[in-house]
């Protein structure tokens, strides 16, 4: 059973929709869902946690369906890339009013991670730097017992060793097998640190669904000539952009590839040059 599956979310935003999204988030998996800005990561989040209520599909986490019974919600700790705490309250207050909306919240989890991320307990939110507000977004969703945890851009903003705070507190969760994360990033190296399978989405609709050791091992970047790009055989090329100059390609099968054309310059293509000629890049 999978931690969570979405089957032909459709959704209707005016003039932007979502298409038919179709994916299962393993248990013991981290699920990253990317793409540029509006192509409808955030709104497939918005429709799993009912904030939207698709125009059509079905949604499960771990088997129950949200819209059906309510306490699937219960299995899910959701962040955000803004805090959502009334910014009067203090860690200590914030701790009181969770306690009474969750029945399964975690006291002594939660005074240990407030302890190890350093966040002060009688201090105002409104007080606090952004990593501290995001740190604390994090702790609460951890706290509660959630299976599966939904992050919305969660590090974004944040400096490198509170990014890296955060990341460890992740992979801590993950420990669990029955554990799972959906998230969304812009930061291509928390994604490769800690992701297990990459979802491409664009224009509403999802491109691919890759595992992220494959995607990053079979994919690479060639820069090459006019004349060059006449011999290379369109089974490797999946995408292309031309410069001034050269012309950039996006590479499958990139062993095979150096096989075929050693004498050509090929590299590893990175998350952040994948999103990029998949969304700015032509087919041949």
């Amino acid at each position: 059973m999978p931690a969570l599956s979405v089957r032909g979310l459709n959704k209707s935003f005016g003039t932007f929709a979502l298409k038919g999204i179709t994916f299962e988030v393993p248990q013991g998996t981290v699920c990253a869902i990317i793409g540029e800005n509006g192509s409808g990561k955030s709104s497939t989040l918005e429709c799993i946690l009912g904030i939207d209520i698709p125009d059509s599909g079905n949604i499960s986490i771990y088997g129950i369906n949200p819209q059906e019974n309510i306490d699937a919600h219960s299995l899910v700790g959701v962040a955000f890339d803004s805090c959502p705490f009334p910014e009067n309250c203090t860690a200590a207050d914030l701790q009181t009013i969770l306690k009474g909306v969750f029945k399964n919240w975690n006291s002594t989890l939660y005074s240990a991670l407030i302890e190890e991320c350093k966040i002060p307990l009688h201090q105002k939110i409104r007080t606090f730097s952004r990593g501290m507000k995001a740190k604390l977004d994090i702790v609460c969703a951890l706290c509660h017992e959630a299976d599966l945890l939904i992050l919305d851009e969660a590090t974004a903003g944040l400096d490198p060793v509170i990014r890296e705070e955060m990341i460890d507190q992740l992979l801590n969760f993950m420990q669990d097998e029955k554990h799972a994360i959906l998230m969304t990033s812009h930061i291509s190296s928390d994604l490769e640190r800690i992701a297990d399978y990459i979802i491409f989405i664009k224009d509403g609709q999802i491109v691919f669904i890759e595992q992220k050791d494959l995607l990053l091992a079979e994919y690479g970047m060639a820069c090459v000539s006019s004349d060059q790009l006449e011999y290379i055989a369109g089974e490797f090329i999946v995408r292309l952009r031309k410069q001034a100059m050269n012309t950039d390609l996006l590479i499958r099968n990139r062993a095979e590839f150096s096989k075929r054309y050693p004498d050509y310059s090929l590299r590893p293509a990175s998350l952040d040059e994948i999103v990029l000629m998949f969304t700015r890049g032509k087919t041949l």
